[in-house]
């Protein structure tokens, strides 16, 4: 007669539950890049400087992490999250940070210059997929 240990015993009762480990997803670039800040609210201005980033898809129940960095020494700007069709504002941040959309749409970023006299400034960012342990 077969007795099955406790080892046994718990690796079946493991793989017959509904519990399952689910390792950490790396996140996801999505968009990145440089661009000039938003001193002319244009995404292509007069002097063909690029202002905007590129267009990128979000889905409605994406998490997305935006981060930024402006050049100079005494600088700050501010994330703006717009509709592409129409370039409603749909987010807006002051700080690197999440953002759950509330519906899928096509976006892209600008990035606006908040201290006088301090614009045209290049702005490296980068935005990828939240980990899902977060």
């Amino acid at each position: 007669m077969y007795i099955p240990n406790l080892q046994t015993v718990l690796a079946s009762g493991l793989a017959l539950s509904p519990f399952t480990i689910k390792p950490p997803q790396a996140t996801s670039e999505i968009s990145s890049g440089s661009v000039l800040d938003f001193a002319v609210e244009k995404c292509l201005d007069a002097d063909q400087n690029v202002r905007c980033s590129k267009p990128f898809l979000v889905e409605k129940t994406g998490c997305y992490n935006i981060e930024w960095s402006t050049d100079g020494t005494f600088s700050h700007t501010t994330a703006e999250v717009k509709d592409a069709a129409s370039g409603e504002m749909v987010f807006y941040r002051d700080t690197n940070g999440e953002w759950k959309p509330k519906k899928g749409e096509l976006v892209y970023l600008d990035f606006k210059p908040k201290i006088a006299l301090q614009g045209n400034k290049t702005v490296d960012y980068k935005v990828t997929t939240c980990n899902d342990d977060e």
